[in-house]
């Protein structure tokens, strides 16, 4: 076998039958292929400014390493280095291996307590890539006497591009202190079976960022977490200044995590938001959290389920909104060991709605103020259905310093309905509150109020419980519970017995209309309860967004309308926006496509306007410019498909311009034509109700759409189906 490598000056490499031992510096542009494999760091390896290490897929480097039970292994000892080696990387790494075929940097030795160092970028390297690499068994390094790297990729220059990555098993898997650009960790795995590390550096956890404390960046730092997998017992990690961090569509399965309060306000810090992530079994909390009062944060469409039986059954998962500014949880749904819990200091406001919690502890609900903070906040809890599916006795909710305004909910299956009413005075309206044996505790100085009300039981009649009227104590008469709807049956009292509330939102728990208007001489009702009885849609827009080259779906692709909270599209591309009916301007967003912008976009009451959202993929290579490359996609699209007796055809002009828009048959011959003419820039639609130019209907079969502008075409299939 050829086991020939191009000779570097300063560098030493040992050539064996099975292995290259390689330490020193790297000092010219150097490729490792897959054919010298394994590749075993046996010193400190450098790669000196200027130079580029290209690693190939399938390659293979160990790096010599130590007993972590001693942490002086890791440490230099006056001029010597520590027995665990590292790489030091002034220049660039560019490892891009791929699915098939991975880039593997992992321990050399087979001893299970045996950690390698770490692969760190100096403060003034350039850019490195990593993708589809593995990095097992890190641990941490003096890269000089007195200064640590403390994971498997720390890189103190601030960038750095990650993808299809594994971390398995590292003290950290990546930090950096200094982060200087907009951070993307995509699709990459984290696992951590083992985190008995000795002090200080037990439960670092997977990640570790933060921009240097000063001087102040001119904006936040995007750091966007997307389409990864935890698993195992480390934290998802601490997190520093001047970063508004983004959990989007990730996988926890058995993860541990945890939640930060801070007793002051702190502008230097940033925000975290959570959307479209699904957690299985685990520990901790997380949700969304903020620092300053300016701040507006979302955790939104996520998962948490933790079986009845899971161990530690007395330790939930939680949601959580924690912090100074405005917080939104909504639409996320949680069962098992679970809780919802708001944690507010010196609060704006916070959201609470849309979520189903069907949850075995007790409360279900945690509201809470710092009590050394101003408590001038508000917590808005409505439109959600709790549910307690359980053996024991629980209680709704607990809340200390904060006075909730609870409206429009179901509480279903429930013993108490408050465990402890501490300085506050919750204001409960519109909620159906099924329990079985009383409303709970509270003081002579503070009382709930209950206005309108369904009850299972009455209220008590002494303090601390007010009546404010328009209660009912009687059977709701749900739907259908053995298949789980608790929506209003017909007949029901919740009925339009509702109270008005001029903080009350436009739509119910699905999305439908919440207030019926009044008629001539009837004032407007609602009903009580999360669901409105009898109700339309209030209009949104379901978009699918696809790369216009390969037609395949886009996952994470944020969809924006002004005044109103970001979407984004899952792993099928698909992606749900309930607006209320109006004209909107879309703009739909990712880090590797260019910007679409869909003016005049309209949603209409009881509708769901579906429409394709083409992205333009832009050239990424490492650290050059980004560069467009030119589309012709329309977005063409029809609904339903099949259909019958009419579909709705929908695209997308880019900007003023003379389209013709026609149907032909298998023949290709014209059956009619939909639109000839000038249309302006943005979404359009027009309907093809199964008729030729003469009026006629037309039979059964597959027919085509076919946009043209005099440059460019776009042709769709129909299938009408009588």
């Amino acid at each position: 076998m050829d086991r020939t490598l191009v000779l570097i000056a300063f560098i030493l490499l040992t050539v064996s039958l099975f292995s290259i031992e390689v330490s020193g510096h790297i000092t010219q542009d150097t490729t490792w292929s897959p054919a010298n494999n394994p590749y075993i760091v046996t010193s400190f390896l450098y790669v000196d400014s200027g130079v580029t290490l290209t690693i190939l897929p399938g390659t293979e480097v160990r790096i010599v390493g130590a007993d972590k039970s001693n942490i002086y292994n890791f440490m230099w000892s006056g001029n010597s280095q520590p027995i665990a080696k590292m790489i030091i990387v002034n220049g660039k790494i560019i490892a891009i291996g791929t699915k098939l075929n991975p880039i593997t940097f992992d321990r050399n030795e087979s001893e299970p307590s045996y950690r390698w160092g770490s692969i760190y970028m100096a403060p003034s390297a350039p850019m490195s890539t990593f993708e589809y690499c593995i990095f097992r068994h890190a641990n941490f390094c003096d890269y000089v006497p007195g200064d640590w790297a403390l994971a498997a990729l720390e890189f103190a220059n601030g960038v750095i591009r990650v993808r299809d990555c594994t971390f398995d098993t590292n003290l950290q898997a990546l930090r950096s202190m200094y982060l200087s650009a907009d951070l993307l960790i995509y699709r990459c795995t984290f696992r951590n079976s083992d985190n008995e590390y000795p002090p200080p550096f037990a439960g670092a956890g997977y990640l570790g960022f933060s921009a240097a404390p000063s001087p102040e960046p001119p904006e936040h730092y995007k750091v966007t977490i997307a389409k990864c997998y935890f698993t195992g017992n480390a934290t998802r990690g601490p997190t520093g200044y001047y970063m508004d961090i983004l959990f989007l569509n990730n996988v926890m399965d058995n993860y541990n995590t945890g939640i930060n309060r801070q007793e002051e306000s702190r502008n230097e810090y940033g925000t975290f938001s959570s959307y479209g992530n699904t957690t299985i079994n685990g520990d901790g909390a997380w949700g969304c959290t903020s620092y300053a009062v300016t701040d507006t944060v979302f955790a939104r469409r996520n998962r948490f389920v933790k079986p009845i039986n899971a161990n530690p059954g007395n330790s939930p998962l939680l949601i959580v909104a924690s912090g100074y500014g405005t917080s939104y949880v909504s639409d996320n749904y949680l069962y098992g060991s679970v809780q919802a819990y708001s944690f507010q200091t010196n609060a704006t406001t916070t959201y609470m709605y849309n979520n189903i919690i069907e949850t075995n502890y007790s409360p279900a609900i945690d509201f809470d103020i710092t009590s050394t903070a101003h408590q001038d906040g508000q917590m808005r809890f409505f439109n959600n259905l709790v549910r307690y599916i359980g053996s024991s006795t629980p209680y709704v909710y607990y809340t200390d310093h904060a006075s909730p305004f609870m409206y429009n909910n179901t509480f279903v299956n429930f013993h108490t309905f408050q465990g402890s009413v501490g300085d506050c005075d919750p204001i409960i309206t519109n909620n159906i509150i099924d329990v079985s044996y009383r409303y709970g505790t509270g003081s002579e100085a503070h009382h709930p109020t209950f206005y309108h009300n369904c009850l299972s039981i009455p209220i008590p009649t002494y303090a601390p419980y007010t009546d404010g009227g328009g209660n009912v104590v009687d059977n709701p008469a749900f739907a259908d519970t053995l298949n789980g709807d608790y929506s209003l049956h017909i007949g029901s009292r919740c009925i339009d017995a509702g109270a008005y509330r001029p903080d009350l939102p436009e739509f119910d728990i699905r999305y439908h209309k919440r207030i019926v208007p009044a008629f001539v001489g009837v004032p407007s009702v609602i009903d009580i309860g999360a669901y409105e009885y009898n109700s339309v849609y209030i209009g949104g827009l379901r978009g699918y967004v696809y790369d216009s080259f390969t037609g395949l779906p886009v996952d994470c692709v944020k969809l924006e309308i002004e005044g109103k909270l970001p979407e984004f599209s899952d792993s099928l591309g698909w992606a749900l926006f309930p607006t209320g009916a109006g004209v909107y301007t879309l703009k739909a967003s990712r880090w590797d496509y260019a910007d679409t912008i869909i003016p005049i976009v309209a949603a209409y009451e009881g509708e769901e306007t579906v429409l394709n959202i083409p992205m333009v993929r832009v050239n990424v290579a490492n650290d050059d410019e980004v560069t467009p490359n030119p589309g012709t996609d329309y977005g063409l699209s029809n609904y339903p498909n099949p259909f019958n007796p009419e579909t709705t055809v929908s695209f997308i002009l880019p900007s003023a311009r003379d389209v013709t828009l026609s149907i032909y048959n298998l023949r290709g011959q014209k059956v009619k034509t939909l639109h000839e003419g000038l249309l302006p820039g943005g979404f359009h639609r027009m309907a093809w109700n199964g008729t030729d130019s003469q009026g006629k209907s037309v039979g059964s079969g597959l027919y085509f759409a076919k946009l043209e502008d005099g440059k460019h075409s776009q042709t769709r299939k129909l299938m009408l189906m009588k």
